[in-house]
């Protein structure tokens, strides 16, 4: 990992599935915009060409093995970085991103890969400068999928491997981490981001 040394901010959102993150930066986006700042909002899987690879696995996980899965999402991530976040960053924005690296490292540490090892492929990605980690018991993530948003859950949103997803955001300790109980309504949890952000925005 690199630290972020350019004109722009890169904020990421991270958790397990139905924490209701993307809700969030939607929602921090229009506050930012409505503020003045210009603003990048992507996510990961990217809609690129080892994106679309990944997402391919939503519903057959076991057509790779783990080890060709986290190559799947590394080179993901270097083309995304290089063709959009490192080009906005340098650009003067604020990156706004739906899962970064700690997915990575959550949910292919689940899986059985060491995290130092899954981090230590991440060496060429920018640090976040805050990275919004939402927390949520699994049961109720799975609620909001199934019911919520009247989806099947797909082959990252097992019950029993979301419980191991959620251990192994439970045990990151990077600074630049803020953990925020998604248990409370949206309007309360989007104040407590704006808390965070409006810091961090104030340190620049």
């Amino acid at each position: 990992m690199i630290k972020n040394n350019t004109s722009g901010l890169l904020i990421v959102f991270e958790g397990t599935d139905g924490t209701g993150k993307s809700t969030q930066l939607k929602l921090l986006e229009t506050a930012l915009r409505q503020r003045g700042f210009s603003i990048e909002s992507t996510f990961e899987p990217s809609n690129g060409r080892y994106g679309k690879q990944i997402r391919a696995l939503f519903t057959d996980r076991r057509q790779i093995s783990r080890e060709e899965e986290l190559d799947l999402f590394i080179a993901d991530r270097k083309d995304h970085v290089d063709r959009l976040i490192t080009p906005a960053l340098q650009s003067g924005k604020v990156v706004l991103c739906d899962r970064y690296y700690l997915s990575t490292i959550a949910y292919q540490g689940a899986a059985g890969l060491d995290p130092d090892y899954i981090l230590s492929r991440n060496y060429f990605a920018p640090d976040p400068d805050l990275a919004l980690l939402f927390h949520t018991p699994v049961e109720t993530g799975i609620r909001r999928i199934t019911e919520g948003r009247g989806e099947t859950l797909n082959d990252y949103e097992k019950e029993e491997y979301l419980q191991k997803v959620a251990e192994q955001f439970k045990q990151m300790k990077l600074p630049f981490i803020q953990r925020i109980d998604a248990t409370s309504d949206i309007n309360t949890i989007h104040k407590e981001v704006l808390e965070h952000v409006t810091l961090l925005l104030k340190s620049q």
